[in-house]
């Protein structure tokens, strides 16, 4: 079955930007509101995601060489993964500079704490989530959730090629243990890779019903109902604190792929817009570049106030806040900020993601070319 969830795309980008505007703390502005405090969550939505669509691209093909899989998962994370990382530690040596030279200081000292030297090689390995020992939220922190999706790449190829034949028993056991897991609190692994195990192959559970029941057909108003009523419960269990709350966004966030998935409803219809649909192509983008437009923002906002007096950022419970002035202001700049992400965000899309693809399927296609010319020979 092939099929582009055109609707689950908008998702993304709609996602991915309520994490930025988590992340993003102006005084008195909507950032402030109740669902972007918590929209932290949406973490666990990607991970649904990946898991249905990874289920949906890989997990039904006959034959599904390692190296052609690796390459292509590789291709996608790693090239803007990496240039964000450079420019995190270029931050720090600006840091270094600053501090140096004109004896300006930040939030911490350059290359300290979460940012030491030696969290760059878990960082560059994608490592940083899965063991204790290291800070899961060290340099581009966003980077914490990617970690753990790209080893959740390779578990769901074991369960590929080792239980090939009851490989929907696999993720369906593997969700269930895990959210279980998550439930009673027992924290085998740490609880980043088990939030994301479980996530991803409940999404990839989802997959398997959506396979068996693709060919039903709600009403446009029936399909719109529920697709409104998947959206109200989503607000709900972001917005209030609920009993296994992980656990709780794990199923929701797997009902509402599954709703969405048949693009039935005019919810649907609305999330296939093209100014949507780009804000989905550019999603990844957008979670990975942000953290470090903010930081800049926020060292610009320090710099200028240290130079005139005026005080643009203060702590409110250990968390630094900006601020022009009154709410107005702070609510305009939310738009400009958010703005700016998705300008930077489309020339990283267009200039690292696109041409990392591009460069991935080049290599993925020499070995093709080698062989057919040993077979003329």
């Amino acid at each position: 079955m092939t099929h582009r969830f055109h609707a689950l795309d908008a998702f993304r980008g709609i996602c991915a930007i309520s994490v930025v505007l988590f992340h993003l703390h102006l005084t008195g502005s909507i950032t402030e509101w109740p669902f972007f405090k918590q929209a932290e969550i949406f973490v666990e939505f990607f991970f649904v995601l990946s898991g249905f669509v990874l289920a949906h691209g890989y997990g039904y093909k006959e034959k599904l060489p390692f190296v052609p899989f690796l390459q292509a998962r590789m291709w996608r994370l790693f090239p803007l993964h990496v240039v964000m990382l450079l420019v995190f530690i270029g931050l720090e040596v600006g840091k270094w500079l600053a501090f140096e030279y004109a004896g300006l200081s930040f939030n911490t000292s350059p290359f300290s704490g979460q940012n030491h030297v030696s969290e760059i090689l878990p960082n560059l390995l994608l490592i940083q989530s899965w063991f204790g020992s290291f800070d899961y939220l060290s340099f581009n922190y966003p980077a914490w959730s990617i970690s753990v999706e790209f080893y959740l790449y390779l578990i769901l190829y074991c369960t590929l090629t080792l239980f090939s034949q009851r490989k929907q028993v696999s993720w369906l056991v593997i969700a269930i243990v895990s959210l279980s897991l998550l439930a009673s609190n027992q924290m085998i692994i740490t609880s980043q890779a088990l939030t994301g195990l479980a996530c991803f192959f409940s999404g990839a559970a989802t997959y398997v019903i959506f396979r068996k029941i693709h060919h039903y057909r709600l009403s446009k108003t029936s399909a719109t109902l529920l697709e409104g009523l998947m959206i109200f419960c989503t607000v709900i269990v972001v917005i209030y604190e609920i009993p296994f709350k992980p656990v709780a966004s794990a199923l929701l966030f797997s009902c509402v792929v599954l709703m969405f998935a048949f693009e039935g409803g005019w919810l649907s219809t609305l999330l296939l817009k093209s100014p949507l649909q780009y804000a989905g192509k550019l999603s990844y983008s957008i979670y990975m570049t942000h953290a470090a437009v903010l930081f800049c923002l926020q060292s610009i906002l320090m710099v200028v106030g240290k130079l005139t007096g005026v005080q643009f950022t203060h702590m409110i419970e250990q968390q630094r806040y900006l601020t022009l002035g009154n709410e107005a202001l702070n609510n305009l700049a939310v738009f400009v900020i958010v703005a700016f992400v998705l300008l930077v965000s489309h020339f990283t899309y267009h200039y690292i993601e696109l041409v990392g693809q591009r460069l991935g399927k080049k290599k993925a296609m020499k070995p093709s070319k080698l062989a057919s010319v040993s077979s003329t020979a």
